[in-house]
């Protein structure tokens, strides 16, 4: 068995996005937060990337103590991308002796490559599916292209699936994937980061006024994050009552029609846009619960951070979503895109006394350190590596 509690034990995490992310990215957040997190439990972590155009240019470079490769490649179709994966291949080769497990994030072509390296190698090889990027047009989608057909090949030579949420791992025992090698471990969140905030009072009345009421959304302002039915639930609920605040933290194309919406249905007094922030906690702590009308997601990250502030949540019915939010208990959940069930949920939140939603809130809480803390989830993820066969 792979030692995992030997100092130097090495895990080579590969992923195909930009490293670090300057947006927030679901995937590439994560890998930071693992690949620092890891590093205190005695694992030395790398990260190999792909140099892309929009993100940072040197070859080799330290993010969070964490030495990242950034692999070099002509930026033409199809060349580029077979000559970036033969410098993947070479560099898993020529460094076999310095990892014991390659953790690929996103199951993608750099995942496959991986897959059929540790097959060759005898290194094991565990593959994230993130979500979307799997589900549409990826190894999950139930229409796969022959290209995608070669990749799910690749792909089977995995030693372990981590599906972050249970349809995501239904949907690969779907599509094939041996049952044995699927692990539901969720994405992790940093609960104490969210726990040991104050609200401030102040915020909140710059904010809310004397409504004794708020719920904020916090993410990217586009078309899949379902917005405008939020605000057009929202009218329904409490356009006439006029006692909340709907705070939206976040940027995106649909910040200006969604805030001429706003007017349109006759809350614009009541929503408030406060832009992008890198402290969400603040916003967080101020707001009595937290709303996700997303169409589809795999595992929202600001589903765990409402749940980590202590926020009950009102959810739309998506992977991910549905494993934490507990309708009466953690939240609400409705069908996604259903502006009646919708409704239906925010008259339940609308309804709920003060104490009520503070419970569920600490609730939400409960569950989320439990099962998505980093310190769950790292104990997971290094329980698995450990369960591996040494080469």
């Amino acid at each position: 068995m792979v030692n995992m509690d030997k100092a130097g034990a090495s895990v080579l995490m590969v992923l195909e996005s930009v490293f670090p992310s300057q947006g927030g990215g679901g995937a590439e957040s994560q890998v930071r937060t693992l690949g620092r997190h890891m590093m205190g439990h005695r694992l030395d972590v790398s990260v190999v990337v792909p140099m892309v155009s929009y993100g940072p240019q040197r070859e080799q470079d330290h993010v969070d103590g964490i030495a990242v490769v950034r692999l070099a490649y002509p930026k033409l179709p199809i060349l580029g991308a077979l000559s970036m994966l033969g410098k993947l291949c070479w560099l898993l080769y020529r460094r076999r002796r310095e990892y014991a497990v390659i953790h690929a994030h996103i199951a993608g072509n750099m995942a496959a490559v991986s897959c059929l390296m540790g097959r060759l190698l005898g290194k094991p090889v565990v593959v994230k599916l993130t979500g979307m990027t799997e589900m549409q047009g990826g190894i999950l989608d139930p229409r796969p292209s022959c290209v995608t057909r070669l990749k799910k090949l690749a792909l089977r030579c995995a030693s372990y699936y981590q599906a972050t949420s249970s349809r995501i791992g239904r949907m690969l025992v779907d599509s094939g994937f041996d049952h044995a090698k699927v692990r539901l471990i969720p994405n992790a969140v940093d609960t104490d980061r969210f726990a040991r905030v104050e609200r401030d009072f102040d915020l909140r009345q710059q904010l809310c006024g004397d409504r004794p009421l708020a719920g904020i959304y916090v993410g990217r302002l586009v078309p899949e994050k379902g917005l405008e039915l939020l605000l057009d639930g929202w009218a329904r609920v409490f356009r006439d009552r006029r006692d909340a605040t709907l705070i939206l933290v976040g940027d995106g194309r649909l910040r200006g029609p969604l805030a001429e919406r706003a007017q349109t249905l006759g809350i614009g007094d009541q929503v408030r846009f406060v832009g992008p922030s890198d402290s969400v906690e603040r916003y967080l702590a101020v707001a009595d619960f937290g709303v996700l009308t997303s169409l589809s997601e795999g595992l929202s990250n600001t589903l765990l951070e409402y749940m980590a502030a202590g926020l009950p949540v009102v959810g739309s019915r998506v992977s991910g979503t549905e494993d934490f939010v507990k309708s009466g208990e953690t939240g609400w959940l409705f069908e996604p895109g259903d502006l009646d069930d919708f409704e239906r949920a925010m008259r339940a939140v609308a309804d709920a006394p003060a104490g009520v939603l503070a419970h569920m809130g600490e609730e939400a809480r409960k569950l989320v350190v439990s099962r998505a803390s980093i310190a769950a989830v790292v104990d997971q993820l290094t329980h698995l590596y450990g369960m591996f066969p040494i080469a």
